[in-house]
């Protein structure tokens, strides 16, 4: 059972700023209508896929059928999930809560309503950080979000993020790989040919690792780090991996930062469908560190002159805006229309609904359980007017 961890000896007389719960972001992706919700799905739904060629044929008189016409379906079958934890508010006696509760033994297991009221408000705010990074990498990736841990096995959303990746009908584009030359495993320092368009901060994603035995460096494969560059040919990551079996042998990393970013988004530009990059609800998604090298990239496009200093950056490349969804995969951009993003629940309150049941009365135990169930699921259709550079 699970109990608050609360710090003692912060008793002040009163409340003054009340409970602040940890500030994490919201369920961007939904709140915002970065994807188009589907409500009321008990089981699965069903969407309705249209394609076809135009082929223009010379009038004559005879009727020769020509092109194609395809009518296809994709489903969302909402995954089920739980989250329950139960309280013994008992624990506040060390605290100065205890003068907030009610007089009486059994006042020492109800929790005053201010502390009531941010755990609440701070188990939503973690499950909107679990719902953004379950809608773009799938509910498993979400697991190693911190203070988050993905439990769930029978029921796994995919991702929107992997199903393109997945998808035969999408546009992808492969970004630059450098490669890696060395790995000190003891100090976490990669050796590469040059660190010049590197930067301490820029988040590298790794890829096609090697080592001489074992799984280890296998099992980094899509992780990102932030790096500290130490000279011109090295930097380090804060990985340990001194219990990796064997040794380095090869790898590779994919970055964007403000070097390439305009670089990167060209190629996202360049590969557009031209039928879709003007309509309103076309959108280029990408995580923060795009945002960052994006309006560093522009700022350095400016010859700086103040351009670092004044006002935030238009997040716009050429007319197809570019917006930030949270927990996004590192590195990794999605050009679509929101029309072509799905998520289906049963209930569009239901990640928001939560019961407090205090278990004296039913059970005697002077405890408090919260329990939230939800459903939900992602996809995507007309993958050829999405793009995915990863």
């Amino acid at each position: 059972m699970a109990t608050p961890t609360i710090t003692t000896n912060t008793y002040a007389g009163k409340d003054l700023e009340g409970v602040i719960a940890q500030s994490i972001l919201r369920g961007k992706t939904i709140e915002n209508g970065y994807i188009t919700v589907h409500t009321d799905i008990d089981s699965r739904a069903v969407i309705k896929t249209l394609d076809g060629t135009l082929n223009v044929q010379d009038s004559v008189a005879a009727f020769n059928s020509a092109g194609s016409f395809t009518l296809d379906e994709k489903y969302l079958d909402p995954k089920k999930f739980m989250e329950a934890v139960e309280y013994d508010y008992s624990t506040l006696n060390a605290t100065w809560y205890a003068s907030q509760q009610p007089r009486g033994r059994a006042g020492d297991f109800e929790a005053p309503a201010t502390l009531e009221e941010a755990i609440i408000e701070h188990r939503s705010a973690l499950r909107s950080k679990f719902m953004d990074a379950a809608i773009w990498r799938g509910s498993v990736a979400a697991g190693t979000l911190a203070k988050v841990t993905v439990s769930a096995a029978a029921n796994v959303v995919t991702g929107l993020v992997p199903l393109l990746e997945a998808g035969t009908d999408t546009v992808k584009i492969d970004s630059a790989k450098v490669a890696i030359a060395g790995w000190d495993k003891a100090t976490a320092i990669l050796t590469v040919t040059s660190t010049s368009d590197l930067a301490t901060g820029d988040v590298v994603t790794l890829s096609s690792m090697v080592g001489s035995t074992g799984t280890n460096w296998s099992g980094e494969n899509g992780n990102s780090y932030s790096i500290t560059v130490i000279n011109a040919t090295t930097f380090s990551i804060s990985l340990d991996a001194s219990a990796f079996t064997g040794t380095f042998t090869s790898g590779n990393f994919n970055f964007i930062n403000s070097s390439n970013a305009l670089s990167v988004l060209t190629q996202v530009y360049n590969s557009l469908p031209e039928a879709v990059e003007d309509d309103a609800d076309f959108f280029i998604f990408g995580d923060k560190n795009l945002v960052k090298a994006y309006s560093l990239a522009q700022a350095s496009a400016a010859n700086g002159a103040g351009s670092y200093y004044i006002g935030s950056k238009e997040l716009d490349f050429l007319g197809s805006r570019i917006v930030y969804v949270p927990y996004m995969a590192k590195n990794t951009i999605v050009a679509a229309n929101v029309s072509n993003l799905h998520f289906g629940t049963a209930l569009d309150s239901e990640w928001n609904d939560l019961a407090i049941i205090p278990q004296f009365e039913s059970t005697g135990d002077r405890t408090v359980r919260y329990r939230v169930d939800y459903a939900f699921d992602v996809n995507y259709t007309n993958g050829g007017d999405i793009v995915l550079y990863r």
